[in-house]
């Protein structure tokens, strides 16, 4: 007897787009103490932050993105088991315990755990958290949240994404019955159901390795699938210039985590009617990570509600 199926199914997705400051830092003292703590930690490292009126200008913080989204994707009679936080860049509150303040949020107060220092493998590492921590023939069900945060008051060594924004992704190891529906202009909601299928990360790939595995393992990945899409991240698609160009999807430039994921639901949801794999891969020139998923798309009528 076959054992179990601990595979991931993308039940449902949502995502957004963040504009003005995080709501906490309206109070005034909420705003001169987040300033008195963040001059604290930046001090010892040569970091001076902005007097007055700049320090009004910080971004939102990661579990007020994180927060809307969960209202948008997990109904309060859908418990959730696992949630993750996959962030690159610091909040502007960093004194507070996100995934635990989420989970406490979140339809069933979940097991929480934040993915950060890790660039754009971040969610991939979650998702490896959410496959391992499956329970099978359980469905577990998992909620991966990943935060790209645009404002700072003070620089870092790596530039700030272009934009505020985050994904949620809603995951089970069951399939869930229902109808299926594109991106829904009304909410925040993609309905894009689809099974995850591969999950690799390579560690320490040099710059000039890239080309070759990426090529390798994405042309073993899609053997014998002419219909297989893919998503490339654009740090990769700058270290593999030879890239395929064919039913290819590079995300957008500056969204290091939410780039990709956003841009996967996006092929995901193209046409209702069209099944078929769709590939992610991505590559950190800083940390040399490759990451690759695969995803196998569930055909009109099997998927979400």
């Amino acid at each position: 007897m076959a054992a179990p199926s601990t595979d991931l199914h993308l039940i449902r997705a949502a995502r957004r787009v963040f504009t003005g400051p995080a709501a906490l830092l309206h109070d005034p003292d909420q705003r001169a103490r987040s300033a008195r703590y963040l001059a604290d930690l930046t001090h010892p490292y040569g970091l001076e932050l902005p007097d007055g009126p700049a320090q009004e200008a910080l971004g939102r913080s990661h579990a007020e993105m994180a927060e809307t989204l969960i209202g948008a994707l997990v109904p309060p009679q859908e418990p959730v088991d696992l949630l993750v936080l996959a962030f690159t860049r610091h909040d502007v509150l960093p004194g507070r315990a996100t995934a635990t303040y989420l989970s406490h949020l979140c339809p069933g107060t979940p097991l929480s755990f934040a993915v950060c220092d890790q660039g754009p493998a971040a969610v991939v590492s979650a998702l490896r958290l959410a496959h391992a921590y499956a329970s099978p023939g359980g469905g577990t069900t998992a909620l991966l949240i990943a935060v790209d945060q645009a404002v700072l008051p003070y620089r870092t060594p790596t530039p700030a994404p272009a934009r505020q924004q985050a994904v949620a992704m809603l995951c089970r190891t069951t399939p869930a019955a229902g109808a299926v529906r594109g991106p829904d202009p009304a909410d925040d909601v993609v309905h894009a159901p689809a099974r995850m299928t591969v999950l690799r990360q390579h560690a320490d790939v040099a710059a000039d390795e890239v080309a070759a595995l990426a090529g390798s393992e994405l042309a073993a990945l899609s053997a014998g699938r002419p219909d297989a899409r893919m998503v490339i991240g654009v740090d990769l698609a700058a270290a593999w210039p030879a890239h395929p160009t064919g039913p290819v999807t590079v995300a957008p430039p500056a969204q290091p985590v939410t780039g990709p994921w956003w841009t996967l639901l996006d092929v995901l949801a193209a046409g209702p009617d069209r099944t078929g794999p769709v590939l992610t891969a991505d590559y950190d020139p800083d940390l040399r990570y490759l990451c690759l998923t695969g995803w196998e798309t569930t055909p009109a009528g099997t998927g979400s509600r």
